[in-house]
């Protein structure tokens, strides 16, 4: 797969991030694609400071995730628009950088085929609508909306317009960020930590020249302790402390659990019995030898065949990965 190629802001100049970083972004994307049966991945990555990288593990999650997701049958998803009610509030996207208020109209067959009708424009204003056949239905999303179409629209929109996210995701439709909740994975660490990686340091992506689309992890991640009542989510924060994760959270978690630390794997590391495993160790922390004690008698008790996903080449300078099938109990 390739680098995303997200760079830091440092004295008022952009730098790349170092190699670590996007393979830890790599590792995530891979571990995302790896189908779950009856075992799963368990990753343990040793490095010489853990900032960063658990939410770097995430961000290649939600990112492979949401390829996925776009890859899944435009036809099913065109179909549920022909089924959704009249006056449904949807947004169209007719493309990139561009969003439209829209509802739903009856939708119609012509030309051979059937189209779902987007009203864009209040009928008093001329009633502008748009026809969409199968082959552009992910362009229609429903949304949370009042219904009311304003006289004119610009095409953007806080909520969904965010060329640092565009620029993360490729090709795909960003707009699904921002309207459908889901747990792609789990984080579990220091919140107070994982809130400034996420919702604090400012990173970019160059479009060109001296151009950079600015945004923050957040944008992409949708931590579920960092957003608001009406916001989507993507990720949910796990904080150490007495209070184990909820039965909801360990059950709708789809992909993975990225440990951020030694203690948050060696009190719950039992939990997500089917999940991805990604478990990131300083050497420095007081209970490292402890989790690599568990992560061993692991590997000798439950190792099983198959593929593993690391990305191509050798680990980062200064990190160690070790990685195996894990059969899943």
């Amino acid at each position: 797969m390739d680098f995303i190629k997200l760079r830091f802001k440092e004295s008022g100049e952009w730098y790349s991030l170092p190699e670590w970083a996007e393979y830890f972004i790599i590792v995530g994307k891979n571990i995302a694609v790896t189908p779950q049966s009856d075992s799963r991945i368990v990753t343990a990555i040793v490095v010489p400071t853990r900032a960063f990288g658990a939410a770097f593990v995430s961000l290649g999650m939600v990112i492979s995730d949401s390829t996925l997701r776009t890859n899944v049958s435009e036809t099913a998803h065109f179909y549920q628009l022909l089924e959704l009610p009249l006056d449904t509030p949807v947004v169209f996207r007719p493309k990139p950088g561009k969003i439209l208020k829209g509802i739903l109209r009856n939708p119609i067959e012509q030309y051979g085929k059937r189209w779902v009708k987007v009203q864009v424009q209040s009928e008093t204003d001329g009633g502008l609508t748009h026809w969409v056949d199968e082959s552009r239905a992910y362009q229609v999303q429903p949304a949370r909306h009042s219904g009311k179409l304003p006289k004119k629209q610009g095409g953007k929109s806080a909520r969904f317009d965010n060329e640092f996210v565009d620029r993360l995701l490729g090709d795909v439709d960003p707009v699904q960020l921002g309207l459908q909740s889901k747990l792609v994975c789990a984080l579990v660490g220091r919140k107070n930590t994982l809130e400034h990686e996420i919702r604090r340091t400012p990173l970019a992506v160059h479009v060109n020249r001296r151009r950079y689309a600015e945004g923050v992890l957040q944008d992409v991640l949708r931590v579920n302790r960092f957003v608001t009542e009406k916001q989507s989510h993507r990720t949910a924060l796990v904080p150490i402390g007495a209070k184990p994760p909820s039965d909801k959270i360990v059950s709708n978690t789809e992909i993975g659990v990225i440990f951020d630390g030694a203690l948050g794997f060696l009190k719950w590391g039992d939990m997500w019995h089917s999940r991805h495993q990604v478990i990131i160790l300083d050497r420095t922390e007081p209970y490292f030898d402890d989790a690599i004690s568990e992560i061993n008698l692991r590997f000798s008790q439950n190792r099983t065949d198959g593929d593993i996903a690391l990305p191509e080449g050798e680990a980062p300078l200064g990190c160690e990965v070790f990685t195996f099938r894990e059969a899943i109990k």
